[in-house]
């Protein structure tokens, strides 16, 4: 009998959120043309471990940066590793 009180509230909460408007500074930016490339080489092992290498030797962490390929045309993605980059180490 308790889980059926909880349904009519479910949905009355869910229904009555706010409607967001679009600032007006936002509705009047230009539109941005999205550029990437078609062709993206590899890094190579040693490519990575040397960039690796430069990031920790300058007291901050490496982030690779992955781009997924299809193989042969078959719908099986492969992952591989395009950019290394240089972030701030987190403290907790």
């Amino acid at each position: 009998m308790k889980k059926l009180i909880w349904i009519p509230v479910l949905i009355a909460g869910c229904s009555s959120q706010p409607q967001m408007n679009v600032p007006t500074q936002m509705a009047n930016l230009p539109a941005v043309q999205v550029v990437y490339e078609q062709k993206v080489q590899q890094m190579s092992r040693i490519e990575v471990i040397q960039a690796t290498h430069e990031c920790e030797t300058t007291g901050l962490r490496p982030i690779p940066i992955i781009a997924k390929r299809s193989l042969g045309g078959a719908n099986q993605m492969s992952e591989m590793i395009v950019d290394v980059v240089c972030m701030p180490k987190l403290k907790y």
